[in-house]
């Protein structure tokens, strides 16, 4: 790095650092893992289950619950596989760790060595013959002053923010930007880090030293960074800031194994190479030191690994230079000698090392470490590459080729190791495959992905009959077996994804868009043609409770059903009971409706609850009327409202929801999904089709509905195929099952204690602006809400059909007329219904109340009138001071109390605003 660079770069540091971020949050650690092994495979598919036994090196053969037969996999297909983690990992055993070429670790104690071979006795994989030719370096593994050895998966990490980390084969792997992850190691003042991160485009990563971990305070941590093409380490406080650049960094694949010696006491790092060789010495002052517990590691863009974390104490004395093109023995007290390990004298449990100076000998126990000769680290055959490795829970790692899976382990055999390698199952992290094929068998039937609980495959369906098994039987690409899906599975098989939907900007309020004139208006007001003449044979869209969606021509619709004629289905009739929406003008533009307006319309007044609204109909031009669907001819329909009759011209109708009882739209499926396959095709025109599937031929899958028919679906044209319980999930997100009839709340006050709200002001509208409106008296004339400043207004809302509406009116009336000389005035206003139903109730209440009619429902969506009675006082400055939703037997008194602190309250001035 140039002199010019170190300056800029020093400048910048001290900027950034005098002006810190904020805190950032932390995310909830990994679920713990289940019970069953994972295998992905080289396509980016992935399934859980179980290995099974097999005498052959040269495929894996995997069984998964949702399948009644298990799958061969060649071992080039896979990529790698994951086994449980238990709560609590094993400790690597033993009085050395051993480095192999390829990047093997051994763990255990030193039998015997010689100019050929070392005697290893490894926890886990026994005594082992191991070729001097494959000893990388040798060091005392001392319990005492380690902290951590892995990294060993996820758990015990934190991942920060949205993007995600994985891990492979114990590694933890991050390829989306921005990607950060952290943990606590409760690390001491003094602490030597080994880590060995790699990386397979151009890296662009950082790795915190001692940051914070159980606060969001910004730490002045040192770090390891990619800055353009150079890998530095810098540290940036209030006060200073220093940067050394360590190596350059090239695009493409690499890796970096640095030890890093950090004193956060006297803020100081030492970074030397895995070979000994110095490459940084930083010290940079804050204001206050702090020791820092935790490690950061964040990727900011590109893919990092992060393969090896060793953290143990250090006694804060520098390294000693060594030369690292030469072997060498590193002794406990610091010294260096420079020469070979010759021997080791188990019974004197001495080594003999030869230097330039003859034969030397040191006690075990003085014994450090070993890097073994340059010639001998590279003494491997070039044709010795191994196929597999196998990931220990402990921390063993070892390759070599597979020989067999037998007894639930994994027998291997590596070059330079005398005995095979036997790794039980349930003693492995992972199994990763090193050696990729050129070509793999490709399948011919359509591809897709079949995705359930725990699994994704890419394959096909290929040909299967219902019998014992499912008719429904699965290849996955590469595999040289099939296997039936388990019956009661729940899955889809995705041919195509759906489309991305781009957000559409907000469009303007429902009934600002309205088009004029209105059709319905309370009920129907307007019953002539509006729009041109549609045939009564032309298609419609039928949609089922199921999700099954069709296309056919709607002849009638009486009390049992609706009779249709289609091109897709011998059924000519259809069950109210199974129906959800028919669209008579499917080409009818979608008109947007505001939520607090369709929540009104889905919710069922409880004068209604034994009489309740069964269908919603929509106009083409976005109107909604409630009521109960009698009959429909190629003319008219025949709707029942509030025990009334009208007639509504079919031709000026775009759509009929049916409003089932909400406990029924979520009752089972009739069908035994144990004992039956049940599929749903959703081809590209969006219509479904649900049957139970009987045969699998070529590219047509057959069967039977009980209502539609003999059915058949060609593969090549299906979108995606539901199967069991996974339609039932798909339909429950359709738009149009959204649409629920839901019971009205229970006024506040009629809860068990006669509590709730009693002083009005848990609602959001209080101390806001009260929301404007105009509308017709009954006995003519208008009421302008903004008109009526000054005055302390009580609004009413209310219906005839809500006996507690009843019950209130007159308490509401009484109160307003005590306060008729403190400018109190009552607007009494009624939802939806006809004038003389509403002088009916007044007269037989003896009431004399201004009513206004709000025959939209307008008003009562704007004051979120969704339950009623509902009663709210605006005071003398138009805003919203108390609003009650209640039907109190003494309701007179919280509205006495709240008027009279309405009218004590000051009125403000328009100075004062």
């Amino acid at each position: 790095m140039t002199p010019s660079r170190f300056t800029a770069a020093l400048a910048l540091l001290v900027l950034l650092y005098t002006s810190f971020l904020g805190p950032r949050a932390f995310a909830a650690e990994t679920d713990a893992p289940s019970a069953d092994s994972t295998i992905y495979l080289a396509n980016g598919s992935y399934a859980a289950g179980q290995l099974v036994d097999l005498p052959d090196g040269n495929n894996l053969v995997w069984q998964s619950r949702a399948f009644t037969a298990p799958f061969t996999f060649p071992l080039d297909a896979v990529n790698v596989v994951h086994f449980p983690v238990p709560a609590k990992l094993p400790q690597p055993l033993g009085d050395y760790c051993f480095e192999l070429t390829g990047g093997d670790i051994l763990f255990g104690g030193l039998t015997s060595l010689d100019g050929d071979a070392a005697v290893l006795d490894v926890a886990g994989l026994g005594r082992l013959h191991v070729a001097r030719g494959i000893l990388r370096r040798m060091f005392r593994w001392d319990g005492a002053d380690l902290l951590y050895f892995g990294p060993s998966g996820l758990r015990g990490w934190q991942s920060i923010g949205k993007a995600s980390w994985r891990e492979e084969a114990g590694h933890l792997v991050a390829d989306e930007k921005s990607a950060s992850i952290r943990r606590d190691f409760a690390l001491p003042p003094r602490v030597c880090l080994e880590f060995e991160l790699s990386w397979t485009k151009r890296p662009d990563f950082e790795l915190a030293l001692g940051v914070p971990t159980n606060s969001n305070s910004a730490p002045h941590p040192f770090r390891f960074e990619v800055w353009e093409n150079q890998l530095v380490a810098l540290r940036g406080t209030e006060r200073e800031a220093d940067v050394a650049a360590l190596e350059d960094i090239k695009s493409g694949p690499g890796r970096i194994h640095f030890l890093a010696f950090l004193d956060q006491e006297k803020e100081r790092l030492l970074v030397v190479s895995s070979s000994g060789r110095p490459l940084a010495d930083l010290t940079v002052k804050s204001a206050k030191p702090q020791v820092l517990g935790g490690l950061q590691l964040t990727n900011r863009k590109g893919d990092v690994r992060l393969e090896r974390l060793r953290i143990s104490r250090w006694s804060g004395d520098a390294p000693r230079i060594a030369d690292t093109d030469k072997a060498r023995i590193h002794a406990t007290n610091g010294t260096i000698a420079y020469g070979e390990l010759k021997s080791y004298d188990s019974a004197s449990q001495e080594f003999v090392i030869t230097t330039e100076s003859g034969d030397h000998r040191l006690a075990q126990k003085r014994l450090h470490d070993v890097v073994f000769s340059a010639a001998d680290d590279g003494a491997a055959d070039d044709d010795a590459s191994p196929s597999l490795r196998a990931v220990h829970l402990a921390g063993l790692r070892v390759s070599g080729d597979l020989v067999k899976i037998e007894k639930q382990a994994v027998w291997m055999k590596r070059h330079g190791i005398q005995e095979a390698l036997i790794s039980p199952l349930n003693s492995l992290h992972a199994l990763t495959v090193l050696k990729r094929g050129d070509k793999l068998p490709e399948l011919t039937g359509r591809g897709g992905r079949l995705e359930l609980e725990g699994a994704a495959l890419r394959g096909c369906l290929v040909d299967g009959r219902e019998g014992e098994a499912s008719c429904l039987v699965w290849q996955p690409t590469h595999s040289s077996t099939a296997s039936p899906l388990v019956r009661g599975v729940a899955a889809r098989v995705v041919y195509r994804d759906p489309p991305t939907i781009t957000a559409q900007p907000p469009r303007a309020r429902a009934n600002m868009i309205r088009v004029q004139p209105r059709l319905f208006n309370g009920r129907v007001v307007q019953n002539t043609p509006t729009v041109p003449r549609r045939r009564p044979s032309a298609q419609s869209v039928l949609h089922l409770r199921s999700g099954d969606t069709f296309p056919c021509t709607v002849a009638a619709i009486d009390e049992k059903g609706i009779t249709i004629k289609s091109g897709v289905t011998d059924a000519t009739f259809v069950p109210h009971a199974q129906i959800k929406v028919l669209e008579l003008m499917p080409e009818a533009s979608a008109v947007a409706i505001a939520t607090s307006k369709k929540e009104r319309l889905l919710t069922l007044p409880r004068m209604q609850r034994d009489n309740p609204p069964t269908h919603l109909i929509r106009a083409y031009n976005g109107d909604y009327l409630r009521g109960r669907l009698m009959a429909m001819d190629d003319k008219q329909l025949q709707v029942e409202i509030r025990l009334e009759t009208t007639t509504v011209l079919r031709e000026n109708i775009a759509r009929i929801i049916w409003l089932h009882p909400e406990i029924d739209a979520e009752a089972k499926p009739l069908a035994d999904i144990s004992a039956v396959t049940r599929v749903q095709s959703l081809p590209a025109d969006g219509n479904r089709l649900t049957f139970f599937a009987e045969q699998m031929d070529g590219s047509t899958l057959s069967g039977k509905s009980d209502l539609l028919g003999q059915c058949r679906v060609d593969v090549r044209e299906v979108d995606q195929l539901l199967i069991g319980a996974a339609i039932e999930q798909s339909a429950s997100t359709l738009a149009f099952h959204q649409w629920k009839l839901k019971p009205a709340l229970e006024p506040l006050a009629a809860e068990e204690g006669d509590g709730g709200d009693t002083d009005g002001l848990s609602s959001v509208l209080v101390g806001k602006p009260a929301p404007d409106f105009q509308l017709d008296l009954l006995d003519g004339g208008r009421f302008n809400l903004s008109a009526q400043k000054g005055q302390i207004i009580v609004l009413d809302f209310w219906a005839s059909w809500c006996a507690p509406c009843l019950q209130v009116m007159p308490q509401v009336d009484k109160v307003a007329q005590e306060f008729a000389g403190e400018n109190v005035k009552l607007v009494s206003i009624n939802m939806q219904e006809e004038p003389d139903r509403i002088r009916t109730v007044l007269e037989r209440l003896n009431l004399k109340t201004a009513v206004a009619l709000d025959r939209e429902g307008l008003i009562a969506e704007k004051y979120g009138a969704i339950t009623i009675p509902q009663t709210v006082i605006i005071d003398r400055d138009g805003a919203v001071a108390r609003l009650f939703v209640t039907a109190s037997s003494r309701f007179d008194e919280q509205l006495r109390a709240a008027l009279q602190s309405v009218i004590a309250g000051p009125m403000k001035t328009d100075a004062a605003e």
